[in-house]
């Protein structure tokens, strides 16, 4: 509806804009959002492995391999002290990415119908072994297929940053030319949120044990209701 429409018929323009004109783009995270996972398989393959608990105080390695900050060889070099015995680099790579859940092959599809009405983007701290896992077990044409649906793709171990610093939410709105408040993020992440959200961005704080992505339609219709 545009402006002359008010003026003739009388209405309040303000409250007469849709969902669908306030919200222009969509940020998804992947891991949970549009990839199911599970953290404790790592950690059980770690064990497996002979780890010792101190591997899960090592919040600052892990967040430094999401940054881009070490390469692979020299994150699995840095964990391998952490565990009881000589582990081989390709086994410590198997047991990081046993948290990793097929790409479900409808999402393509969903993303297909989703870009038709929203600029869609991904972000997600992750990391190369991580990709490099989700690509084998996808097939390289199949993940290629769901990479294309967006119109960006920020990995947090490229852009040398990570949620939930504020830093990374700028230069994707930055780099892409949005407005916050014309954008929608959605992750399960409280403190991704949090960020999100102080930064004037719409938010779905997603709990993979009971949402389901397939009703960002619902969640949509009801913002702003």
């Amino acid at each position: 509806m545009n402006f002359a429409h008010c003026l003739i018929y009388h209405l309040p323009c303000a409250t007469r804009i849709t969902q669908r004109e306030m919200i222009k783009n969509i940020l998804f995270d992947f891991g949970a959002v549009l990839i199911p996972i599970d953290e404790s398989l790592t950690w059980s393959a770690f064990q497996e492995l002979g780890a010792k608990d101190e591997l899960k105080d090592q919040q600052k390695l892990f967040q430094k391999y999401e940054k881009g900050k070490i390469s692979t060889s020299e994150f699995l070099a840095q964990i391998q002290p952490y565990f009881f015995r000589k582990i081989y680099p390709p086994q410590l790579g198997e047991a990081w990415n046993s948290m990793l859940k097929p790409l479900p092959s409808e999402r393509v599809n969903f993303l297909k119908r989703l870009k038709k009405e929203y600029r869609i983007f991904l972000l997600s701290n992750t990391n190369e072994l991580h990709i490099n896992h989700i690509k084998q077990q996808a097939g390289l044409f199949e993940y290629k297929q769901f990479i294309s649906q967006f119109e960006n793709v920020h990995y947090s171990y490229e852009m040398g940053m990570r949620k939930p610093d504020a830093e990374i939410f700028e230069k994707v709105l930055k780099d892409n030319n949005l407005v916050a408040e014309e954008t929608f993020y959605i992750d399960d992440g409280k403190k991704h949120i949090k960020t999100a959200k102080s930064l004037g961005i719409e938010t779905w704080h997603f709990k993979p044990e009971e949402d389901d992505i397939n009703d960002l339609r619902k969640v949509l219709s009801k913002l702003h209701s």
